[in-house]
């Protein structure tokens, strides 16, 4: 696999230009990833740190500007991570080219430090690509999603519900709630006070009307609706549950999810909104 697919299939990120760009930004998790090289890492006193930056480049061109751009984006509170790259031709007066690339394992990078007419920024931690790959979950995305809400120019009737939608109150919970007996759809507990509205198409991905549709969601017992919400959990069409293998035996028997299933057949639109969440959202 070559950098740019790694940029935009692997990680997610939009590069800007597939030509010229350094880095890429994926919007949906605030996060900058950045292209750095092997042999700019230097072990410091105080821990290790990587060059992102030179203050007087060969030229100023679109890559170096964009970089400023995204230094910028980490310094307002954007996480920053680095692709380690080997240059094919380190020494070499003209542009680098890239030999390869670490596709296992990232920098998360922290502050910037300025010295020698150069920026560097401190390696907090070195991540495997699977930990950086787990999505945000709805919990995590729930103030910027309601943000977002807040600053929509329609009625504040409408803006009310979505809001209310998007909690899991409202008319939302209490259609998902008739839809499936007041009842958990794996559990058939009917202790609401433990049970959440969950949607199944994730809310910043699905349309106002997908949002207030309650085919698109399921009561589920708080334990529950956080593993499907962090694809740890999905169902087939059937209603099966199907596990993530990234839950070992033990963690399934903790959250006691073997062989469980809705408790009923989902409909056909509930059905197409797994199709979804088993393709987009579930971690095989």
């Amino acid at each position: 696999m070559k950098i740019n697919a790694f940029f935009t299939e692997t990680l997610g990120a939009n590069l800007k230009n597939r030509r010229w760009s350094w880095g890429a930004v994926d919007p949906m998790t605030n996060r900058i990833f950045l292209r750095v090289w092997k042999d700019q890492i230097e072990t410091m006193s105080d821990g290790d740190r990587i060059r992102v930056t030179t203050d007087k480049p060969r030229s100023h061109n679109h890559g170096f500007r964009e970089r400023l751009s995204h230094l910028d984006q980490i310094q307002n509170g954007a996480e920053g991570f680095g692709i380690v790259c080997t240059a094919a031709n380190s020494d070499a007066k003209e542009a680098r080219k890239i030999m390869g690339f670490d596709r296992q394992t990232l920098l998360r990078l922290g502050t910037f430090i300025k010295e020698n007419d150069h920026t560097y920024a401190r390696i907090v931690a070195r991540v495997p690509v699977d930990d950086v790959l787990r999505q945000r979950t709805a919990e995590s995305t729930l103030t910027d999603d309601l943000k977002a809400l807040v600053k929509q120019k329609i009625d504040s009737t409408t803006k009310e519900t979505l809001v209310n939608a998007r909690v899991g109150q409202g008319i939302f919970r209490s259609q998902v709630l008739k839809l499936w007996g007041h009842r958990c759809a794996v559990t058939h507990s009917e202790t609401l006070d433990a049970i959440r509205a969950s949607h199944i198409k994730p809310w910043r991905e699905s349309t106002d009307r997908e949002r207030l549709d309650p085919d698109n969601g399921f009561p589920l017992m708080a334990n529950l609706d956080a593993l499907f919400d962090a694809g740890l959990i999905s169902f087939e069409s059937s209603g099966k549950l199907i596990v993530s293998s990234m839950l070992n035996v033990t963690e399934r028997q903790l959250f006691g999810i073997a062989d469980k299933s809705l408790t009923k057949t989902p409909t056909a639109k509930t059905a197409e909104y797994l199709a979804y969440h088993r393709k987009h959202v579930f971690r095989k």
